[in-house]
């Protein structure tokens, strides 16, 4: 076979393309679901940055710590989880979080 037919021949493979037509509605449902979990993604981001700039004290940090055997960062991220900006006492932003450390 020359060279000049197995290119003609390789054409004759690769040039063979079926075409199909995308179903409208499927790919609008796709493209939805997709920014859906786009904007979700986006409120998490900004909820957990929101409660990184809440404070702790570190007192009820180490408490947590000594009690439920769990690391500086998880007792921490329980109570910037529970912290609602100045409405809460001290007691019941604690037993908040260990109510959501030990509960789940």
């Amino acid at each position: 076979m020359t060279a000049a037919d197995e290119a003609k021949h390789l054409d004759s493979v690769t040039d063979n393309v079926q075409e199909q037509e995308l179903d409208e509605g499927k790919v609008f449902e796709a493209m939805s679901a997709l920014s859906i979990k786009k904007a979700k993604g986006n409120d998490d981001a900004a909820a957990s940055s929101a409660a990184a700039a809440r404070k702790v004290s570190k007192e009820d940090v180490a408490f947590i710590v000594a009690e439920l055997e769990v690391t500086d960062e998880v007792a921490e991220k329980a109570l910037r989880d529970v912290i609602v900006e100045g409405e809460e006492s001290s007691s019941a932003i604690m037993e908040a979080a260990l109510k959501q450390l030990i509960v789940g």
